[in-house]
């Protein structure tokens, strides 16, 4: 699954790449047509066309039937009876083909939340790194360190909360680029990737142990080893969002909308029922 998940990531590193300078709504425009693309290719693909064809023939008939005998209570309660019950019938032969594209979309969405949920830093910005500790593990008396790179430096000691298991840092960036820090313990150590640059690239905010969910929704990223008294990380990067006039949106309002408009145009150049 991690290979998996590294490969995607990969994948969508390089056909983004021509978007990364800067033109993130570019990147969302782009995805958002391959994905309209795919998702009616393969409801196509998947769906029998010509049942639904057949159905949405049959609810065109029973309308006509119920603007004919408009004056004939019996006539309209049965059509709307059947356009109902073929309404259901076209319902069912859509499960499968979405159930299908619900995979694809999944990934895609995953791998857009890495790129514009959050942005990278620029120098001078400051990061929380929030370290929640094991069940049991007392963060007062617990020996966790941060270190940071060259290009890090800590702006504030371990803040040690012990009724939220917590124990937390500020960093700062001092210079652009890809960045380290590491923490260490008894039992190991993890090391945290801190992005500082203004291109569209992956950010980690968040870090787990190793699981199946995690290699799924978090690929790429470092996974807590078990030795280690962590149950999880995460790093406070801005959030990234969309400005449309007085509107501003988050990737994923902006994903959908562009996508569902882009759905609508492509169904009639594949032809899809």
């Amino acid at each position: 699954m991690n290979a998996i998940g590294g490969a995607l990531t990969a994948f969508f590193t390089l056909i983004l790449r021509p978007f990364a300078d800067g033109n993130a709504f570019g990147g969302i425009i782009f995805i958002s047509l391959v994905t309209g693309a795919v998702m009616m290719a393969l409801f196509k693909l998947v769906s029998n066309q010509q049942a639904m064809k057949d159905i949405k023939a049959k609810i065109g008939a029973y309308f006509l039937e119920m603007r004919l005998y408009k004056d004939d209570i019996a006539t309209v309660a049965a059509s709307q009876g059947r356009i109902l019950k073929a309404n259901l019938g076209y319902m069912r032969l859509a499960v499968l083909p979405a159930v299908v594209m619900i995979i694809p979309v999944v990934l895609i969405m995953i791998q857009l939340n890495l790129r514009y949920a959050h942005r990278g830093l620029v120098p001078g910005e400051t990061v929380m790194v929030k370290v929640r500790l094991a069940e049991g593990v007392d963060a007062v008396s617990e020996r966790l360190v941060l270190s940071a790179d060259d290009g890090v430096a800590k702006a504030s000691p371990a803040v040690r909360i012990p009724s939220l298991g917590e124990i937390d840092w500020k960093v700062r960036l001092v210079e652009p680029g890809m960045r380290t820090i590491s923490l260490t313990s008894d039992a190991g150590e993890i090391k945290i990737p801190i992005v500082g640059t203004t291109r569209t690239a992956p950010v980690y905010a968040d870090f787990g142990r190793p699981s199946v969910w995690e290699s799924i929704a978090n690929p790429g990223a470092p996974r807590i080893p078990d030795a280690m008294p962590i149950k999880s990380i995460a790093v406070s990067y801005p959030a990234m969002d969309f400005s449309f006039g007085l509107f501003r949106l988050s990737w994923l309002w902006t994903f959908l909308i562009v996508s569902m408009a882009f759905g609508v145009i492509l169904k009639y150049v594949f032809k899809v029922e």
